[in-house]
């Protein structure tokens, strides 16, 4: 059977719903918008002091309707490789994200990113069969006001896999809205394939003036939303888990509601982070004990919701050590096995930088939690009656001498079962032949494997119309050239 991890039973989830259902209806929510809230009032909603808007249960389930449920697409150069979430795959989609500083550990430089750190990291992303998809949110100095446009144009140089772009500037969403229309080939297919852009609800129950301009950017151009709420843990959300993801469920409907009312129809998929307000230090932690838990429920959260939920996995360790791998793996593992669709990986040092090196680890462990998710199959031939009997009945006088080493049965099933790697950078031998291969470590030869694959993969360049059209957008648009 497939392997799944539960933590909340269904009378638990209802429960759940229901509070953030209240909170919406009860304690209401803050819009800084008199646009959005006019539109909220003509549509049933009250309206209180201090511009907090009350949402009653139906029109949340009106909305609910409208919204394209349990399936989204997020689009790529190449069509084949598009990111289809509709619960039908095997495996959660894992997407690389490109932050804004680069942590080169093997010579200990930390230092905002470039471009063609960017350019390396996509590349190996690209390459990875791992890794889904690249998200772009950088915040590099150099790009200035258009960094989105900028990112997401050197993304799709990089590759053909799908591209996310995060977004705090509103003007910069008409000029990448264009460059996506060309990438996927017009106005009619961008509504089935649509440009992916994310922002944030501010916490608690708050959708200040740049969210409220970002659901109207997003409505406007038919662009697909990703709402994405951060409640940490005693901070800005409750220090207990039922009523954080009630909160987290109550402020991503909050978004889902405005987005439905100012485009009906328009697909919406949610990014929820599980952060802690650390007593102790005072400072936000992105992954610790209650992130693990967590990542067990929010697969189920989404099931329920039947909306996709994309949950960042966001180490907080600030070199590639002991600490990285222990966040990242008990980050990763729970979400991938309570079914959660998508997981966006952070990197390190809490979402501040990323690493190549990182991305071999994470292939890694992306393949072993695969193989969990299959579990294990139980048969007649998997049972291995007969193939040990064939085994035990070799004998060399007195004493059994068989073995699987060669036998027809290990030959069919050990590749399935084991998941082997020729290319492994997991190192598997005894100490001698190590020490003789140099006593390199995963480091050192985790970066062999980046180099080797950045000598050798090269993504496939873009046609000639679209660099046409990149540079009709510049011009149209005065973008400087950077």
């Amino acid at each position: 059977m497939r392997a799944k991890l539960e933590v909340l039973n269904r009378q638990e989830l209802d429960d759940i719903y229901q509070t953030a259902i209240d909170i919406l209806e009860k304690i209401g929510t803050n819009i800084e918008d008199d646009e959005i809230i006019k539109l909220l009032k003509d549509n049933g909603c009250r309206v209180g002091e201090n511009k907090i808007v009350y949402i009653p249960e139906n029109v949340i389930e009106k909305c609910l309707k409208t919204t394209p449920r349990g399936k989204i697409n997020i689009a790529g150069r190449d069509n084949s490789k598009d990111m289809v979430v509709d619960g039908n795959q095997k495996y959660p989609y894992i997407i690389s994200h490109v932050l804004m500083n680069y942590y080169d550990e093997l010579n200990n430089n930390y230092r905002t990113i470039t471009k063609e750190d960017m350019k390396r990291f996509i590349t190996i992303s690209d390459y990875l069969d791992t890794i889904s998809g690249v998200w772009m949110c950088t915040l590099m100095p150099d790009f200035k006001k258009m960094y989105s446009f900028y990112e997401y144009e050197l993304a799709i140089r990089n590759t053909t896999k799908p591209v996310c772009i995060s977004s705090f500037e509103p003007d910069s969403i008409p000029p990448a809205y264009e460059l996506a229309e060309a990438i996927v080939g017009g106005k009619e297919e961008l509504m089935k394939r649509p440009l992916t852009v994310a922002f944030c609800e501010i916490s608690p129950l708050t959708w200040n003036k740049y969210g409220c301009d970002m659901l109207k950017a997003t409505a406007k151009w038919g662009i697909q939303p990703v709402i994405t709420v951060e409640t940490p843990m005693g901070d800005t959300g409750p220090a207990t888990f039922a009523g954080n993801i009630a909160q987290k469920i109550a402020e991503l409907l909050s978004g889902l509601v405005i987005v439905q009312l100012l485009q009906e129809g328009l697909p919406v998929f949610f990014v929820v982070p599980l952060e802690t307000f650390d007593m102790r230090t005072a400072q936000i932690c992105l992954a610790s004990r209650t992130d693990y838990v967590y990542g067990c429920a929010v697969g189920q959260i989404e099931e329920y919701l039947n909306i996709p939920f994309f949950s960042p996995v966001s180490p907080d360790s600030k070199l590639l050590d002991m600490q990285e791998a222990y966040e990242l793996g008990f980050s990763l593992l729970p979400r991938i096995l309570s079914g959660n669709k998508g997981i966006v990986i952070h990197g390190l040092d809490q979402t501040h930088a990323i690493n190549n090196e990182l991305l071999i680890m994470m292939d890694e462990m992306i393949l072993s939690g695969r193989r969990m998710i299959d579990g294990i199959d139980v048969n007649k031939e998997t049972l291995a009656f007969d193939a040990l009997k064939d085994v035990a009945g070799k004998m060399d006088g007195d004493r059994r001498n068989g073995h699987f080493l060669n036998h027809k049965h290990t030959l069919k099933w050990f590749t399935k079962e084991w998941v082997p790697r020729r290319d492994a950078v997991i190192d598997k031998y005894r100490r001698e032949k190590w020490i003789e291969a140099g006593s390199k470590s995963f480091l050192q030869r985790a970066n062999e494997k980046v180099e080797e694959i950045l000598a050798s993969h090269k993504p496939e360049p873009l046609p000639k119309d679209i660099e046409g059209k990149i540079e009709e957008i510049y011009k149209k648009y005065n973008i400087p050239k950077v």
